[in-house]
């Protein structure tokens, strides 16, 4: 199963949407998937396959071996589901 966790910096605003945004698109792509959300403090990233993020915590995280999905506009649902299905299709 793939392991995401999307972060945010207190880990209930956007964070808890993107989660709520991912687990959707997964769930209509019939793609099973943990999708958890935490704050940039306390989330280590290499326990997950994938990361979603805004470009100033990717930059935080980029020594970190997981795979980063850059989200800058929160609510571009469309993009977040290009990027996260082309990330899961390059796990393999």
């Amino acid at each position: 199963m793939i392991k995401i966790v999307t972060v945010c910096g207190a880990g209930v605003g956007s964070s808890l949407m993107m989660r709520l945004f991912s687990q959707q698109i997964l769930d209509a792509e019939e793609i099973e998937a943990n999708v958890e959300a935490s704050d940039i403090s306390s989330v280590d990233p290499d326990s997950y396959d994938i990361l979603i993020t805004t470009s100033d915590f990717a930059d935080t995280l980029r020594s970190s071996s997981v795979r980063i999905v850059r989200m800058d506009n929160m609510i571009d649902k469309p993009y977040l589901k290009e990027q996260l299905l082309e990330t899961i299709k390059n796990l393999s």
